[in-house]
């Protein structure tokens, strides 16, 4: 009877401990997959990049110099529009009327083609290659001089909340990781209907440096976030839908990750990566 006990208390244990065994192995499997299948998506992501990153630099490249011509052009005709008015009697109403579309008009085209300049310049910038100035830079300093280029657009409606933890330098081109943060901080102000907070905030471990961005904005659809780094793709009508591409292609240069998360109704974080060390000549 003493043996028959021993006998089913050990294959009692031994059936618990393989059942733990076999929840351990499974667990690491499954991080496994995970980390596979995110390996995947960057990767498809990447080839995404420079596929159209090509694409986009021969686009900039036709479109440039007869973009230049157009704006010159609609500048001097805005110019000519004005002096006009100033010679024209205003006392028939069909000069009057004549004059005020002709300026409406000309000031609308200009606009429309400063927009296009604008989109032009986004494209030369994602489909730049590196070509950067990298030195030990502070992320926090940045962050501080970013948000004071854009404040006045946004100190209307958004309370900045700051957290810097963060305290080593990382290599880097401090022109455009600017550009991401101002990509970043823009669309936390515009994400915001009315009146809303944006939070700032760094930290670090052994080998990286974090970056945060926070907004409690509506936040984005689940269908919608696996797509907002997609060039082109854009969920407002006057964006361009580079900004985030452009953000994305700069943090990879960096060997960075950039990762959005985000809860319907109560925001989106934006969390860039940034590798502490990094040899200049990898870039």
């Amino acid at each position: 009877m003493l043996i028959a006990g021993c006998l089913i208390i050990f294959t009692a244990v031994f059936a618990a401990y393989g059942y733990y065994l076999n929840k351990r192995y499974q667990k690491k499997i499954d991080e496994n997959v995970k980390i596979v299948q995110d390996v995947e998506l960057q990767l498809v992501q990447m080839e995404k990049m420079a596929s159209v990153g090509v694409l986009a630099a021969g686009i900039a490249h036709e479109v440039n110099n007869p973009l230049g011509f157009l704006i010159s052009n609609l500048e001097s005709l805005k110019d000519y529009a004005r002096a006009l008015a100033k010679i024209v009697p205003a006392d028939n109403p069909k000069n009057k009327t004549i004059l005020e579309d002709l300026n409406a008009i000309s000031a609308e085209s200009l606009e429309g083609a400063l927009r296009i300049k604008k989109i032009v310049s986004d494209l030369r910038t994602f489909s730049k290659q590196s070509e950067s100035a990298v030195n030990l830079v502070d992320i926090n300093q940045i962050l501080e001089s970013t948000l004071s280029i854009v404040w006045n657009e946004i100190k209307f409606k958004i309370a900045v909340v700051k957290d810097y933890q963060a305290k080593t330098q990382v290599f880097a081109d401090s022109t455009q990781l600017s550009q991401v943060f101002l990509n970043l901080l823009i669309n936390a102000s515009q994400a915001i209907p009315e009146k809303g907070t944006v939070t700032l905030s760094t930290s670090e471990d052994n080998d990286t440096v974090y970056i945060k961005v926070s907004d409690t904005g509506p936040g984005i659809a689940p269908e919608v976030l696996p797509k907002i780094f997609d060039p082109f793709f854009s969920t407002k009508k006057t964006g361009s839908g580079l900004g985030l591409s452009v953000s994305y292609n700069i943090i990879k240069s960096h060997k960075g990750q950039i990762k959005a998360e985000s809860t319907l109704g109560k925001g989106t974080t934006f969390t860039i990566s940034l590798p502490k060390k990094q040899d200049l000549e990898e870039k």
